[in-house]
């Protein structure tokens, strides 16, 4: 964990009820986040700011900007729809913050194949009848629910070249792989929520957000925030205090 201080005094500030200035404290943690067999790396910006007599003043940015690297590589060419009939694979893919939302962009190969029952629960893939290329255009946004952020993806476009549009269109085929796209994509959003975790020495912390949103960092840099308080206690004030000490910011104990 890698710790700055801005004022060291924030201990002080939480229990004076009249303090003029905003004290506060920030705490850069590095983290992963695990997508199934996958951990993938983040950083966490913690900033705690007092802000009444009993009460600390969460805001946790979460920078997201490796994750927007290496997410990309892993799902090049990797299909995200894979049944008897239909393969729906990723060719490329970016994905990018702007101001308070995210756009993904990518180009999808859609296969479609003859199938066959084989028996009352089997089926058989058969032989390959058509490929198309299409472009995927989407926005994510966050969802916070139980203290964690989840992606939710607000809508899926696919658009394919004009000479398959008509035939496409008219048997639903893009109608049909979006939905598909939708449902398997958000299965993996939804399995994969950020959670930001504290370090055990300031797991009694245990902020409560309210609420948050994408953030862009820099330009078009992915990140999270998410705002919320702290109630405070002589556990939490015991616990900021040790680790202000343990990073040599205030002087230990006599």
């Amino acid at each position: 964990m890698r710790l700055w201080l801005v004022f060291p005094v924030l201990i002080a500030a939480a229990l004076v009820a009249r303090a003029t200035n905003a004290q506060q404290v920030d705490f850069v943690i590095d983290s992963t986040l695990q997508v199934r067999e996958t951990a993938l790396p983040y950083t966490l910006d913690l900033n705690l700011t007092a802000v009444a007599p009993t009460r600390i003043g969460v805001g946790a940015l979460l920078d997201l900007r490796e994750i927007q690297k290496i997410v990309p590589e892993r799902l090049a060419d990797k299909a995200i729809v894979d049944n008897c009939g239909l393969q729906v694979r990723l060719d490329d893919l970016s994905f990018e913050a702007q101001d308070d939302a995210m756009d993904l962009n990518g180009d999808v190969t859609i296969t479609i194949f003859e199938c066959s029952r084989t028996s009352e629960r089997d089926f058989q893939r058969g032989e390959q009848k058509k490929a198309i290329l299409a472009n995927m255009s989407t926005e994510a946004t966050v969802e916070l629910r139980d203290n964690c952020a989840f992606f939710k993806l607000i809508d899926l476009t696919l658009t394919a070249p004009e000479e398959l549009r008509e035939q496409l269109l008219e048997d639903n085929t893009l109608d049909s792989v979006k939905k598909l796209m939708l449902a398997a994509i958000d299965l993996v959003l939804n399995e994969t929520p950020l959670c930001p975790e504290l370090p055990a020495e300031l797991a009694s912390l245990d902020p409560v957000y309210e609420n948050g949103g994408p953030r862009e960092i820099g330009e078009g840099g992915l990140g999270v925030f998410l705002d919320g308080s702290v109630d405070v206690s002589p556990s939490t004030i015991l616990d900021i205090l040790t680790v202000l000490q343990q990073q040599e910011l205030i002087p230990g104990p006599p």
